[in-house]
């Protein structure tokens, strides 16, 4: 199972004139804490790419215990926080295991580049 389908969310291709939108929803319009994955939406490849180095960077390395938690700059308008081995979402109290960003994060560069 996809880690998007796990956490239920859906990638849709919006059609904008002769342009094309993504976005990232929650399937059935159900809100839980899992809505907050809906980050993704924000990200175009680039910036997708460049926050799933900064996961990478954490779960290649043994982050040293005294190290501060890591804010990623990718997103200006929502803080997105490397909390070893968590990843928090503008500052709620749900967190999930970077292995499940990082997943996510594959899934939706791939769905970008189709």
């Amino acid at each position: 199972m996809s880690k998007k389908d796990q956490y239920g969310l859906e990638f849709l291709k919006v059609p904008a004139g002769s342009d094309v939108g993504y976005d990232c929803i929650r399937k059935n319009n159900i809100v839980d804490e899992n809505s907050l994955l809906q980050f993704l939406r924000y990200l175009n490849i680039s910036k997708t790419e460049f926050l799933l180095k900064e996961v990478n960077f954490y779960l290649d390395h043994t982050p040293d215990p005294a190290w501060e938690p890591y804010e990623s700059m990718v997103l200006e308008h929502m803080d997105l926080q490397i909390n070893y081995p968590d990843f928090i979402i503008d500052g709620q109290p749900t967190a999930f295991p970077l292995e499940d960003i990082r997943d996510l994060l594959q899934e939706w560069v791939v769905f970008l580049r189709d």
